[in-house]
């Protein structure tokens, strides 16, 4: 009888645990999307504005541009005669071609804020993809 007891105990106590964990986990609103997930473009918009500090006038620029680059990768994923090679360097010259666009966009701070943001987004990705994401 004790011995049920225990068990009984100790079984609500690892339901109270998970259930406790499972709502702080889903109340975390702020946090980043998960591994493999992605943030739409409203959220890095956002993000960007918040961490830059963006005008409303850069805001409509670097939402028009990210657009831009999401519909052009889009199709570049879908566009299954292009080599690995072949879209690897062309999505490069489009992030090539977003960039210049938000050096048009940012103030010189504010750009480089944005190229030290960018640099620390990255080592993560290069990380997971084994050292590999600086073009080695």
């Amino acid at each position: 009888m004790k011995m049920q007891k225990t068990s009984l105990i100790a079984a609500l106590a690892m339901g109270a645990l998970l259930t406790c964990a499972t709502v702080a986990q889903a109340q975390d609103t702020n946090a980043a999307p998960r591994r493999g997930g992605r943030m739409t473009l409203q959220q890095r918009v956002d993000r960007i504005s918040t961490q830059l500090d963006l005008s409303s006038d850069q805001k409509t620029k670097v939402t028009a541009a990210l657009e831009a680059e999401g519909k052009q990768m889009r199709e570049l994923r879908n566009d299954s005669s292009l080599s690995r090679n072949d879209r690897r360097e062309k999505v490069r010259a489009l992030r090539e071609d977003t960039n210049k666009k938000f050096k048009d966009i940012l103030s010189s701070d504010q750009y480089e804020k944005w190229q030290k943001i960018r640099s620390q987004m990255a080592r993560p990705r290069r990380n997971a993809a084994g050292g590999q994401g600086n073009g080695q």
